[in-house]
């Protein structure tokens, strides 16, 4: 009996349910999403062989969602669940639901050396030293997850620290402009070689080796912004790990978040072919 190789792009951190109020329309229903199950599903719309390993309620249809990923459950209660409330672009978020941690256990020997290793923690599920788990080509962090703090309404706001951390720098670090707003850039920089700002329609900033470079949004008509982050974050890294250069790299996410934000959830994560056919 063969086994099969081990994921080339391996993701980690909650999938969600996520509920979307837009400049105060009715609710949506639960919407499946997750930084993890972003990055995977763009990760495997470039033939890239992919992983994920969540932890999620028994009411998550992973099988469904991640059909061809190799998907590796951790056992949870409850699925992550957020409410985002949609002003004109702008988003509130109230935490609804939490699933449980995801520990080093729940890791694979066989996928410690991945091309890419994603870490998409959304609340604190993953601990700051998840980075030590792996050794690949490429690891690239989102940490929002470790900048909310939520109160006992569940309303969510951002703290201006990031937890302590230990061991090695992250490859890239991707974080919202409004994520940071009151954080000390010298935090990202100590954390990762190359560190990424999404700013929406303004565009983004990438800082590598001290110097900061500017990259244009690609013009959209967006009906959903969830996930646009995430998105813009995978093809980044793909793009980094098959020899784009750091401007290129960002022109390619940039594309590939716009062609997001047009489609409901994770329908708009985008393939390779469509990115392709899409660059300014």
């Amino acid at each position: 009996m063969t086994s099969n190789p081990p994921p080339s792009f391996v993701a980690l951190g909650h999938l969600t349910f996520d509920v979307n109020i837009v400049d105060n329309g009715p609710p949506s229903s639960h919407i499946p999403g997750g930084a993890a199950a972003y990055a995977a599903l763009t990760a495997q719309k470039h033939d890239i062989s992919t992983g994920v390993i969540s932890s999620v309620g028994d009411d998550y249809p992973a099988e469904m969602i991640l059909d061809g990923i190799d998907f590796r459950k951790v056992e949870s209660e409850h699925t992550a669940t957020f409410a985002n409330y949609y002003d004109s672009g702008d988003r509130t978020q109230v935490l609804m639901a939490s699933g449980n941690r995801i520990t080093q256990a729940a890791v694979p020997d066989e996928w410690i050396r991945p091309d890419v290793f994603f870490a998409g923690p959304l609340l604190h599920e993953l601990p700051t030293e998840c980075v030590n788990w792996f050794d690949p080509k490429l690891s690239c962090l989102v940490p929002s997850g470790w900048l909310r703090r939520w109160a006992h309404d569940g309303a969510i706001s951002h703290a201006d620290t990031l937890p302590p951390f230990r061991g090695k720098k992250w490859d890239v670090i991707v974080v919202s402009e409004a994520e940071i707003e009151s954080l000390p850039e010298q935090q990202l920089f100590d954390l990762g070689e190359i560190v990424c700002v999404t700013r929406g329609e303004n565009g983004s900033r990438i800082w590598q080796t001290g110097e900061w470079i500017e990259i244009l949004a690609v013009e959209a008509n967006p009906v959903d912004f969830t996930g646009a982050g995430d998105i813009w974050s995978t093809a980044f890294v793909i793009a980094l790990s098959e020899g784009k250069s750091v401007a290129e790299a960002g022109i390619y996410a940039s594309t590939a978040s716009a062609i997001s934000i047009e489609s409901i959830g994770l329908s708009g994560c985008p393939s390779r072919e469509s990115i392709e056919a899409r660059l300014p």
